[in-house]
């Protein structure tokens, strides 16, 4: 397990990405946007009055593509190319069509209500995997559930409780990744012929609040933690790296979710909630995307 300190156990200190001069703003005065997703050569967000945004990553022009009447959290495409999305304002897991039709995939899961259904992931076979946060930052009740084509929504790990955020699958090393804004840190699960495996923990971030994460396709993980104001990567050995730091909070400023897009898929995008604005950086290895 990798654990941040600040002397002895996994170190931490290199050069690091500067955020003042590499950070570009794709659009800003947008309404706390919470997560990010790329779909058809467009960046994806959420608002807090339950707006899903088209932006053009070229002109930064912004489309109201439907409206929840909630408040967005996660979001995520699936193989029809449906948005679905986590809505806190109406605890819901919603499924938003290109229309603007909206649609409820859960209001419950095995005869609990949902109360802040946080971040979806869809997998190859359609399932749709989701966090619960819970009823509160400190209660810990949070879970994972999944949504199987034709079936009903069934919790599939309850271990996860403190406050799961971020999901990232790789479904070509069979794991997933849970962010525990309470661990405070990252989750692992394993797959055995598609069954959920047992949770590990994964990386530990002491005085840090992880909230999104992103996957490239060499296997590096990148943590976007809105407390501080940093993005982490845990890379393919295993190490522990700060990606971008920001101590003023003036150009990063609580990243929380993240995407890969761009032409090559070597654009990473940022949801920056607190600076109502969605940022982007290049890097080096493209994500894992469906495009």
């Amino acid at each position: 397990m990798l654990v941040e300190t600040n002397s002895g156990g996994t170190s931490v200190h290199y050069p690091v990405r500067d955020a003042t001069r590499e950070l570009v703003t794709l659009v800003s005065g947008i309404d706390h946007p919470e997560c990010v997703a790329w779909h058809q050569g467009a960046v994806y967000c959420g608002t807090e009055s339950g707006d899903l945004l088209r932006i053009s990553p070229e002109s930064g022009e912004v489309e109201v593509v439907a409206s929840t009447g909630g408040f967005l959290l996660g979001i995520a495409f699936d193989q029809a190319g449906a948005c679905v999305a986590c809505d806190t304002g109406r605890a819901e897991l919603l499924r938003i069509q290109a229309s603007g039709s909206v649609e409820v995939i859960a209001g419950s899961v095995q005869g609990r209500k949902l109360v802040s259904p946080n971040y979806p992931v869809v997998a190859s076979d359609g399932t749709i995997w989701a966090t619960e946060s819970g009823s509160g930052w400190d209660t810990d009740n949070g879970y994972l559930f999944c949504v199987r084509p034709g079936e009903l929504p069934r919790i599939a790990d309850e271990e996860c409780r403190r406050f799961p955020n971020g999901l990232a699958l790789d479904e070509g090393r069979e794991v997933m990744y849970v962010v525990e804004g309470r661990l405070p840190g990252v989750s692992r699960y394993g797959f055995n012929a598609g069954r959920l495996g047992t949770r590990t923990e994964y990386v530990l971030l002491p005085r840090a609040v992880p909230d999104g994460l992103a996957l490239d396709q060499e296997g590096r993980l990148y943590i976007g933690c809105c407390r501080p104001d940093r993005i982490y990567t845990v890379e393919p050995d295993g190490e522990l790296r700060i990606f971008l730091d920001d101590y003023s909070g003036e150009y990063l400023c609580t990243p929380t979710n993240l995407c890969f897009g761009g032409p090559e898929g070597r654009t990473l995008v940022i949801a920056s909630l607190a600076g109502w604005s969605i940022k982007s950086i290049d890097v080096p290895v493209a994500g894992l995307t469906r495009e």
